[in-house]
């Protein structure tokens, strides 16, 4: 393939620039992964990390039924105990998770009530920044999920060890040392044209280095031509995951689902990823939450269902842990326009064939409140904490700065 030089300035330099600030990144995969002592040992545990963005209403999810004040608080919202999906005599889910219910109900999902930090943030930027950085107190330039890999799989030459599916720009992956790899779907996946001759590393470099001339720049550019080398190298080998995919349960027609069954397809692949990130939006309920609310959750708990069903299918559950989270959850009373506002406190879910399932923790306090927010009775760091240590066997001390509590879930 032959490039003049405006036309290397134009496609070539922006589609680096994009690798650089991590965006689509094309790592080799396939055989030649294997090649460098990844292992594809079926121990290996996998984490698959599902946010749900704009504030889950975890009081609507994890519901309070057997308090009174949960229906003063809420006259419009509450549902009524017979439509509730009982966990015990105190607490049930939404009746759209009749998915997740069965799921607890066999041993294989964790609730952990109550979860937060201190001085919660009501701002949906800084919230899911400190989820994503677990820095409650400061500004940081690193994902803790980023950390566990450098730390833990810091000699696991697999560029697919760490992936994010769907959208990109989690800052749980924010690093100054590694790229992690983004992949919308595995038909997109295929950018540059294999079959098409192109320069190896060093010409691209020195294309660079002619084309600007400062020597200053070497070892950056380096760098940013060593990705776009990956990307044309992986490709063709990417093209090969799906052949051990086999499709064997019928996953509903939702980007979220799409996302989910696109992680199994690259675990059946051997693709070797230890840990994923998956998001679904829409749980900013302001206004009419209880149709919307009531919406999403389907959307998630019919994703996930298959899921975990398409894991069984594969053989697959017993390496796979499912962590789900939110920014925040929202306030006990329902406002004036059918919604609710940002509040703090909210459950988290993991499920997985390995869980130990069952309710964690202590519902927050629904009278006891923090100028009319929930107050927190976990701090999240121990739900990764014990993530970090108890699951992917890594060193959670390190991606934390501290030790935190460990759950026992897993």
């Amino acid at each position: 393939m032959k490039l003049t030089r405006r036309e290397f300035l134009l496609k070539g330099t922006a589609m680096f620039a994009t690798l650089s600030l991590g965006g689509f990144l094309f790592t080799e995969t396939g055989k030649s992964i294997f090649a460098g002592g990844v292992s594809d040992d079926v121990e290996e545990p996998v984490l698959v990390v599902v946010q749900l963005s704009g504030g889950n209403d975890g009081i609507n999810t994890l519901i309070p039924y057997g308090q009174g004040v949960y229906y003063d608080a809420r006259p419009t919202l509450a549902y009524q105990q017979k439509d509730v999906l009982a966990l015990d005599n105190q607490v049930g889910l939404h009746p759209s998770l009749a998915g997740l219910a069965a799921l607890f109900k066999s041993g294989n999902m964790a609730v952990i009530q109550g979860v937060g930090y201190p001085e919660p943030d009501h701002s949906h930027f800084r919230s899911m920044e400190i989820w994503q950085t677990a820095e409650p107190a400061k500004i940081s330039r690193s994902g803790w999920l980023a950390r566990y890999v450098e730390s833990s799989l810091r000699d696991n030459t697999n560029p697919l060890k760490a992936v994010q599916v769907g959208a990109a720009g989690s800052k749980a992956f924010a690093s100054e040392k590694m790229s992690f790899p983004v992949v919308q779907s595995l038909e997109s996946y295929h950018v540059i044209d294999p079959k098409t001759a192109m320069m190896d590393k060093n010409r691209i470099t020195k294309a660079f280095l002619d084309m600007y001339g400062d020597q200053n720049q070497m070892e950056q550019l380096r760098v940013v031509a060593g990705r776009g080398y990956e990307a044309y190298k992986s490709v063709e080998a990417i093209q090969s995951l799906t052949a051990a995919y086999v499709n064997k349960v019928e996953y509903p027609k939702t980007n979220f689902a799409s996302d989910l069954q696109l992680v199994a397809k690259l675990l059946a692949g051997k693709s070797g990823t230890r840990v994923f990130n998956v998001q679904i939006g829409g749980f900013d309920d302001h206004a009419d939450e209880k149709e919307q609310h009531a919406r999403v959750l389907t959307q998630v708990d019919q994703g996930l269902t298959a899921f975990y069903k398409d894991l069984e299918a594969q053989g697959l559950q017993d390496r796979v842990a499912i962590m789900m989270f939110s920014e925040f959850g929202r306030r006990v009373k329902e406002n004036g326009s059918g919604g609710t506002d940002h509040g703090t406190a909210a459950p988290m879910f993991v499920i997985g064939g390995k869980v130990k399932g069952g309710l964690y923790g202590a519902y927050p306090s629904l009278s006891n409140l923090d100028n009319g927010d929930l107050k927190y009775e976990v701090d999240f760091r121990s739900v990764y904490s014990t993530l970090v240590d108890s699951w992917l066997k890594g060193d959670a001390a390190t991606v934390l700065g501290k030790p935190y509590e460990s759950l026992k879930f897993i």
